[in-house]
């Protein structure tokens, strides 16, 4: 396949985890404008279904546009290979990482979302990268003293701290985002943002589209709690703004994170809506504390005779009884203009 620049508009751009569900949301919006565009995949990368959900995003131009579109094989626990990967690149896009909450993972999460995530910064820096744009997690940030009602802010501004509540998954994504801050030091340009829960396709079956699954079952019973979610294509939109206010030479968007959430939403009405979409039973009934606590040590019991990882764990299970609340007034300070699609109706077009 050939590689050509795409006419003389921005500089090529390299996305890692690009058959992924944010990098696969990149993919399109670039190509959609017919800039430059190198996909990062692993050997074993579903390249069919990246395929698919392109040619539904671009319809006739697709054939085009995937024909323009460079492919380059490289792991990212391979320094080298992410460095040829990146050659006659001016930016990355940093979206490769793994999400897990189960008990055993610990090593692979630190293995892609640390250690992966400084070989890009190396590579990066080795193969003369202007910008890299990396997309973190809430997990990574630290979390402000719940109020009386136990709800919990989350800023930019808040310490981090490795204490009670800290995941192994935030863990790994701390450090990551740690990596990328080390790099801006060594002389890259750097974006970070920091997105809640992601909702895109209904049937993306990794991270957020368990969201789907689990609620597609028709379960009587909802969690207590609730959380932050946000749309993917506003996380692009988000993404592709910050990068145009950077590019335009506005303070306080280079060498900043931003807390990205659409909307706080409680589970029973994030399920509730999913149920609706997939016309299945919504759940009514709420997941008492004893029921939950109950639920972990019988699904760590069952998970030693079957081998198979609990489909609950105690961090999930407490988790899941906690209001969790999110602060976006500086991202919305540099795009004030911004609206995001409420929750409701993201749902809605990913089940219909």
């Amino acid at each position: 396949m050939s590689e050509h620049i795409l006419g003389h508009g921005p500089s090529r751009e390299l996305v890692t985890g690009a058959t992924g569900l944010v990098g696969m949301h990149r993919l399109a919006w670039r190509l959609e404008r017919n800039w430059p565009t190198v996909g990062l995949h692993r050997k074993d990368s579903d390249l069919a279904r990246t395929a698919d959900f392109l040619r539904g995003r671009l319809g006739s131009r697709f054939d085009e546009s995937w024909a323009n579109l460079v492919w380059r094989e490289a792991d990212l626990m391979s320094p080298m290979d992410l460095e040829e990967a990146m050659e006659g690149c001016d930016r990355v896009f940093h979206a490769a990482g793994r999400v897990s909450f189960k008990p055993g993972d610990e090593a692979m999460l630190k293995a892609v979302n640390e250690r992966g995530t400084a070989h890009v910064v190396n590579a990066a820096l080795a193969a003369g990268v202007h910008r890299l744009f990396h997309v973190s997690s809430v997990a990574a940030l630290g979390r402000s003293v719940g109020d009386e009602e136990g709800q919990q802010r989350v800023t930019e501004r808040a310490d981090w701290a490795d204490g009670a509540g800290a995941s192994p998954y935030g863990l790994s994504k701390h450090a990551g985002e740690m990596e990328v801050w080390r790099g801006m030091a060594e002389g890259l340009d750097v974006i970070v943002v920091n997105p809640t829960i992601i909702l895109g396709q209904s049937g993306y079956e990794e991270s957020s589209g368990m969201v789907y699954q689990r609620a597609a079952q028709g379960r009587k019973y909802h969690p207590i709690g609730g959380n932050g979610f946000v749309g993917a294509d506003d996380l692009l939109s988000v993404c592709a703004a910050l990068d145009k206010e950077a590019d335009a030479g506005r303070q306080g968007v280079l060498g900043e994170r931003f807390v990205v959430s659409g909307e706080d939403v409680s589970y029973r009405d994030l399920m509730g809506w999913i149920a609706e979409g997939l016309g299945v039973q919504a759940p009514t009934k709420p997941l008492a504390g004893w029921m939950l606590e109950v639920g972990w040590r019988l699904a760590s019991v069952l998970a030693l005779v079957t081998r198979k990882p609990p489909l609950l764990t105690k961090d999930l299970a407490r988790n899941t009884r906690k209001q969790h609340g999110y602060d976006t007034s500086k991202l919305k300070a540099v795009l004030p203009e911004f609206a995001f699609t409420p929750i409701q109706e993201v749902i809605k077009t990913a089940t219909s």
